[in-house]
């Protein structure tokens, strides 16, 4: 249908228009240069642990579990919009031309994810499975042949309209997949890998294609799809700039009461309010919380040097930029205009609750570093962390903000 096609064009470059533009403020913010910094590390230490390893090691299961969960996860980019459920609806019918190109659409977005993660594990490929399973072409083919599949399958699977029908259509596509990996990778013949293939065209032929003549779509189910799509992008770019578009969840997290205990004593309403937003609003709590887990298990993987300093730094400053954005958090709230405050105040607040969780940070990387590492390198971390977390807190943060 052309009109459904023109509205899909439509669409996906309404979207890409906007993704572009936040692409360009990440690029423009500095984390591009900690990623290609953690790369020029862990190329480095990929190659000593590659030595490491001993030739028992089970990759084998490593790529049969990481593959058959990225072609079994093949949701489909419908780019719905809340106004489609009434709009939209009566033409259902004929839109088969717009899902068609959606399905397309997340076949090659997701079938570069898969590029991208054989490229990375290539060196564990060409070191333990290349003389089973074959040229790495031949592997990446049959990937994305069964992608394609995954993608349709999966399109058809949301026409159920309980969670329980969807999820159990989930696991038996997760056993296939899991079966064709491990065929696969363990250099099985090509006719047990055909008959993998041939089972999945049956399966779709008579089973798949009697689901979608059999059930309408569930728009309300697509729209929630589409949402948590576009919530794990805005989420990422609002690390870096304010989304308007990303909604505010509330979590109650009791169990993270105690941080609020020491905003008691605070003089102004932002102490309270800026802390509360930390552990209930949207994921900053989260992303702190992994940032500090990850940097952690980073400097114990590390061997004992300056290279665990330079990675701890570039940690803290990451998370200086999640907490800058908490700043803009009430932008949209009308009635925080009209607190009595000075916008100094507002200053203060931030700068003392990222200085604590920055010191928090700092205390747990010191403990690790007191267990890992050399006492020299555990005190610079001690004393250059609790100046960084001055200065990050009282200048950094601000100017992140600005």
């Amino acid at each position: 249908m052309k009109d459904g096609m023109t509205l899909w064009r439509t669409r996906v470059s309404a979207y890409w228009n906007e993704a572009i533009r936040y692409l360009r403020l990440i690029g423009n913010s500095g984390f591009l240069f900690t990623v290609y910094v953690l790369i020029i590390i862990g190329s480095y230490y990929y190659s000593l642990l590659l030595d490491w390893l001993p030739p028992t090691f089970p990759a084998l299961w490593i790529f049969v579990f990481v593959f058959g969960h990225f072609l079994t996860r093949s949701g489909v980019r419908t780019f719905v919009k809340q106004g489609d459920v009434v709009f939209l609806l009566p033409y259902e019918s004929k839109l088969g031309d717009y899902f068609r190109a959606s399905k397309w659409y997340s076949i090659a977005l997701q079938s570069g994810v898969l590029v991208l993660v054989l490229v990375v594990l290539s060196p564990f490929f060409n070191q333990y499975l290349t003389e089973e399973a074959g040229p790495i072409l031949y592997v990446l083919l049959m990937i994305i042949i069964s992608k394609v599949w995954n993608v349709f399958a999966s399109w058809e699977e949301q026409r159920f309209q309980h969670p329980a029908e969807r999820q159990s259509h989930f696991l038996l596509r997760a056993f296939i997949n899991l079966v064709f990996t491990f065929l696969l990778f363990s250099g099985a013949h090509i006719l047990l890998i055909l008959s993998i293939f041939i089972l999945k065209v049956l399966l779709f032929i008579f089973y798949y294609s009697k689901i979608a003549k059999k059930f309408t779509l569930k728009w309300e189910h697509l729209l929630d799809v589409e949402r948590g799509m576009l919530l794990f992008f805005y989420r990422i770019a609002n690390a870096f700039t304010d989304v308007p578009q990303l909604r505010n969840k509330v979590r109650e997290r009791r169990y993270l009461n105690w941080f609020l205990q020491s905003t008691k004593p605070s003089p102004t309403v932002y102490h309270y309010l800026f802390a509360r937003t930390f552990i209930r609003a949207n994921d900053y709590a989260g992303i702190y919380l992994r940032l500090t887990l990850i940097s952690a298990v980073i400097l114990i993987a590390l061997p004992s040097g300056w290279l665990q300093l330079a990675v701890f730094l570039l940690f803290m400053h990451m998370i200086v930029g999640q907490l800058s954005t908490i700043w803009y958090h009430y932008d949209t709230h009308g009635l925080i205009d009209i607190y009595p405050v000075d916008q100094q105040v507002k200053i203060d607040a931030l700068t003392q609750l990222s200085f604590r969780l920055l010191l928090i940070t700092m205390a747990l990387q010191f403990g690790v570093l007191l267990v890992t590492s050399t006492w020299i390198i555990a005190a610079l971390t001690l004393i250059i962390g609790v100046f960084y977390s001055y200065v990050g807190s009282h200048t950094l943060i601000h100017k992140r903000r600005k």
